[in-house]
């Protein structure tokens, strides 16, 4: 009857021996401790799955790549998670949970793989929620909160492998609050290297102990300059208002998640478009501002998500990016890596007046924004807003714009290459596709796709670009309803 009275199972006491790991004050926003995720690659080609899971304990046995493989604690008390590692993986107490399912059948005959997208010929195409295929990605009884770690000694990530006879598909499951996107990237990068016996040219694990974000912070160039973002931020009876109008569009608006395939042509196309709505109406020779393929696809869905609400309402863009290489003290060399996070959200308003013109002006004030909150002044002076915020005991989460707005989130994951760096050539057991319809280089993925294992009902109006396969086409994954749907299904169609 424990359920009845919202009781929690007992937490374990931690072992003595155990190496402990600091997180860090970015990792432990309240919003990451419902946030497990699982990544997956699909491969056309079998492959050995005892060998990737040999090559990914191994490179967790290495420096400080052992944090990876440690349990979550949160003593009594306090605010931030610790990774407890053990003196010495055992298979009592492994690096990394692992699980591995056969399937004597090819992909395409199994009743869910055989669903997971692939290109079609023609223009865009939606497609089912990615979730159904938790079942391939996911083990049975995993942890869906960061609260069930504390009752039990599971690791911190855990290996899926579903095997076929012409492919493979290999997922990782793990918690937003022990990295970002690009932190998935370096490790699926080293795994990699380890994999193909590299060891010697593994990246060092930066800021394993030392929370450098916090220390940057320190700077007396942060507190000279005063963050555009926590100007606009939404609290007090702000942010009551807004979250009043968010629970009236939860009680109304049902919402779907689905997958959007967009050509290398569409995404051209759409970019070429806006960039001429801009000329027409920019001064005569004056120089063209430059946008990205990425500001064109937000400025799109923003249209279209304007274009559904029954009544006018301004839009909140907001959109994380990538601190490593901006923030000081977090270089880009690929020397050291980052296994934390390491990214922010940049907020741009989108008045209605700005909505109801074209795409190229939505898709260059979205521009506009992001380059402004994201020079290093800006950025340092924003860490030290989000550092007193912490100190004070207070969440670091923000959100910054008008109170009687709808946010739109929407997160690029393109400068991952998700698709490309999971390079595991030498487990490669039997090649499961060649021919024509083959792009990817045998034992690299064809597919990635990312899943939330529990999905709030705060989750909505969202994009995600999972980045672009081996033909250049763009993957989407959003969560929208039928209206908003409906709406970016015009917009997109229109440009193939």
């Amino acid at each position: 009857m424990q359920w009845l009275w919202g009781s929690k199972p007992p937490r374990l006491e931690p072992v003595e021996g155990d190496n402990v790991y600091p997180t860090h004050f970015m990792d432990n926003k309240a919003i990451f401790d419902g946030m497990l995720l699982a990544s997956a690659w699909q491969f056309n080609d079998v492959l050995d799955a005892d060998k990737l899971h040999g090559s990914f304990c191994r490179l967790l046995e290495i420096g400080d790549w052992r944090k990876l493989g440690g349990r979550f604690r949160r003593p009594p008390g306090q605010r931030s998670w610790e990774l407890h590692v053990p003196a010495e993986f055992t298979p009592e107490r492994p690096a990394v949970v692992y699980t591995h399912e056969v399937f004597d059948m090819k992909v395409q005959e199994h009743p869910l793989a055989c669903q997971i997208p692939r290109p079609s010929t023609g223009g865009p195409a939606f497609h089912p929620s990615p979730v159904m295929l938790r079942p391939l990605m996911v083990r049975p009884g995993a942890a869906e909160t960061m609260e069930e770690f504390l009752s039990r000694d599971d690791p911190a990530l855990a290996l899926h492998i579903a095997s076929f006879q012409d492919g493979t598909i290999v997922s990782l499951t793990w918690p937003h609050c022990l990295m970002d996107m690009m932190g998935l990237k370096s490790l699926v990068e080293a795994w990699s290297l380890v994999l193909a016996g590299r060891e010697a040219e593994l990246p060092v694990l930066a800021g394993a102990r030392e929370d450098l974000l916090y220390e940057s912070t320190n700077l007396d160039l942060a507190k000279k300059e005063t963050s555009v973002i926590q100007q606009g931020r939404l609290d007090g009876f702000r942010i009551i208002f807004f979250a009043l109008c968010l629970l009236w569009d939860i009680i109304w608006n049902r919402i779907e998640a689905r997958i959007l395939y967009l050509p290398k042509k569409t995404v051209e196309n759409l970019r070429s478009e806006a960039l001429r709505d801009i000329i027409a109406d920019s001064k005569p020779d004056t120089e063209t501002p430059w946008i990205s393929e990425s500001d064109a696809l937000l400025a799109t869905w923003a249209k279209a998500l304007a274009q559904s609400q029954s009544s006018p309402r301004p839009i909140i863009a907001m959109n994380p990016f990538d601190m490593r290489g901006r923030a000081p003290g977090f270089s880009n060399s690929g020397q050291e890596v980052y296994i934390q996070n390491v990214v922010t959200e940049s907020f741009t308003t989108l008045p209605t007046s700005l909505l109801s013109s074209s795409i190229g002006q939505i898709a260059l004030s979205c521009r506009r924004s992001l380059q402004e909150q994201i020079a290093p002044a800006q950025i340092l002076a924003l860490l030290l807003s989000l550092r007193q915020l912490w100190e004070s005991g207070k969440d670091v989460q923000t959100l910054s714009g008008p109170a009687n707005a709808t946010l739109l989130v929407t997160t690029n994951w393109a400068r991952g290459n998700l698709f490309h760096i999971a390079d595991f050539g030498p487990a490669v057991i039997k090649q499961g596709e060649d021919g024509s319809e083959r792009t990817n280089p045998v034992g690299v993925s064809r597919f990635f796709v990312t899943i939330p294992l529990k999905l709030g009902p705060t989750a909505r109006n969202s994009m995600t670009q999972l980045g672009k396969d081996h033909d250049g086409n763009t993957w989407v994954m959003g969560l929208f309803n039928l209206r908003t749907w409906k709406a970016i299904e015009t917009l997109v169609g229109g440009y193939s």
